[in-house]
């Protein structure tokens, strides 16, 4: 049966060379290159992508990425914030990244924390404040794990539940299932939360698997439990993006049980 789990870009890859042109993309021609080059129907916009462009740049790259069919999805930071700081510095910078998003369409803002265990319930009245504002208006929040330290899916969740509301989730990714020991499980623990979920690659095997983990395992698990919400796929090797990434797509369509048919 066919699944209609959408395939979107994790947008950073953009910003290196393409292949044979030795010059990344412009800006304002990434939409288009990713919907028809690769056939991605999303972006997930990072920071540095889009840092030190004004307003009106933001602006414009959302009617580009929605005259191609391929809309700003998810503005993502990797930089994480501690909402339990004494000060309030991670919660100006979270009410930046909702503006930014509002700008670019994006309907979700993915973040990691590193607040303190002691300083939890500091962290959840500040997320919960700005969540509350009008700067979040129609914006979801997604928590995004870490991986040094490997987050604990249950802390995160917990997290999640205690800043409660219909805007805060998850945005999970295949590389920290992998690093918690219990891929499967994780995923499983995380996807009612998920408004996406990462999947990283750097390579394939001859045989075309991943080499770190088991793309298979972690897809069928995820469609048994009935995750339909979207994945993002980022490249974090040093070799042709845009093949790797191709390749990526059409693992994933092909355990999705969507490949063109032959005949």
């Amino acid at each position: 049966m066919s699944n209609q789990i959408l395939l979107a870009l994790c947008a950073g890859c953009a910003m290196t060379p393409l292949p044979r042109k030795g010059e990344p993309l412009d800006l304002f021609d990434i939409p288009k290159f990713v919907a028809e080059t690769m056939e991605l129907r999303g972006l997930v916009v990072p920071v540095d992508l889009i840092r030190g462009r004004t307003a009106a740049h933001l602006e414009r790259f959302r009617d580009e990425a929605d005259r191609a069919h391929c809309p700003c999805l998810t503005l993502m930071q990797d930089a994480p914030l501690d909402f339990g700081a004494a000060d309030d510095s991670a919660t100006k910078t979270l009410t930046t990244l909702l503006r930014a998003a509002k700008l670019l369409g994006c309907s979700e803002v993915a973040i990691r924390s590193k607040t303190q265990p002691e300083n939890e319930e500091r962290a959840v009245v500040a997320v919960r404040s700005v969540l509350q504002s009008p700067h979040a208006q129609d914006i979801n929040l997604l928590l995004r794990p870490t991986l040094d330290p490997v987050s604990d899916p249950m802390q995160l969740m917990e997290s999640i539940k205690r800043i409660g509301g219909f805007h805060i989730g998850a945005m999970p990714s295949f590389a920290h299932a992998e690093a918690t020991g219990d891929g499967i499980a994780t995923l499983r623990k995380l996807a009612p939360y998920a408004g996406a979920i990462e999947l990283s690659v750097a390579g394939f095997t001859k045989d075309g698997e991943h080499p770190s983990w088991d793309i298979a395992a972690f897809v069928d698990g995820l469609l048994s439990y009935g995750y339909t919400n979207k994945f993002a796929l980022s490249w974090e090797g040093k070799t042709n993006w845009v093949a790797g990434i191709e390749r990526a797509r059409e693992r994933l369509m092909q355990l999705l049980g969507r490949e063109d048919p032959v005949a």
